[in-house]
């Protein structure tokens, strides 16, 4: 399950293309006084086949970071998967046909995760799993 990230910050975040792997990095927004004893938190998400962060305004705030299913994914964002596929070959050869892509991202034990933003930073990651790290 993951956590509520609500008014969490986006600290940094990294992209490992070998391992397919990213961790986001979070922490209790420094202005409200009220968050200031929370640490910080990354989120990891493992097996990513895809995704797209939109928006960094270096001082991101977190809305949500909710669990989807790759269906919904596709409703909100298949529009500029395609164009991504068409244009780089991004994010993957599975994009080349969206209409059976579900079934093949389900297949190999896909989630959908969708990160909302109240200022800044927003966006998808298609990944096997995503955990709070230790």
């Amino acid at each position: 399950m993951l956590p509520s990230l609500h008014d969490d910050c986006v600290v940094s975040y990294e992209v490992n293309c070998e391992t397919r792997q990213i961790k986001l990095h979070t922490g209790p927004d420094p202005r409200d006084a009220a968050k200031r004893e929370q640490r910080p938190r990354t989120i990891v998400f493992n097996g990513v086949e895809g995704y797209q962060f939109d928006d960094d305004a270096f001082g991101n705030i977190i809305s949500s970071l909710a669990a989807v299913s790759i269906e919904q994914v596709f409703a909100d964002y298949g529009s500029r998967i395609a164009e991504s596929y068409r244009m780089a070959g991004a994010p993957g050869p599975w994009a080349a046909d969206l209409a059976v892509a579900a079934k093949v991202l389900a297949a190999k034990g896909i989630k959908g995760f969708v990160l909302s933003s109240s200022y800044g930073l927003s966006g998808w990651v298609l990944a096997k799993e995503a955990l709070v790290a230790p």
